[in-house]
């Protein structure tokens, strides 16, 4: 039996769930879905299959960032292995109007600009450049 890997939409769907009751977002489901396309999905086609499909879009303003973040990851894992990002990560509610800083830190601000990798930097998300390293 094969295992149910995580995908862009399933990781939306959660993620929208969870903002209808308040609660935190199970950020720990990218890990998953890093790991998936990493090391578990052996072929172009099973990496796109994770990614290809448009999250549920999320019109939380408290969460404006989530959308674009879900598509700097798709870009992300998308060019690490040369295949190309899915047009969904194209979509206008994918950029931000205003900078987004991870941690929240105001001392972290220099080193996140210059550290953000570009599919993060051309969304206005500002994360280190190990944000989806896995350990």
């Amino acid at each position: 039996m094969t295992p149910t890997r995580q995908t862009i939409i399933a990781i939306s769907r959660l993620w929208n769930e969870a903002i209808r009751r308040g609660e935190s977002l199970p950020m720990w489901l990218l890990g998953d879905l890093i790991d998936d396309f990493r090391l578990r999905s052996g072929t172009p086609e099973k990496k796109l299959a994770l990614v290809n499909e448009a999250p549920e879009w999320i019109n939380s303003e408290l969460h404006a960032n989530c959308n674009a973040y879900l598509a700097a990851v798709a870009e992300t894992l998308c060019r690490e292995v040369s295949l190309t990002p899915p047009a969904w990560t194209e979509s206008p509610c994918c950029y931000l109007h205003h900078p987004w800083f991870a941690g929240g830190l105001e001392t972290l601000k220099a080193i996140l600009l210059v550290e953000s990798p570009v599919p993060f930097r051309r969304r206005n998300l500002f994360v280190s450049a190990n944000a989806l390293a896995r350990v």
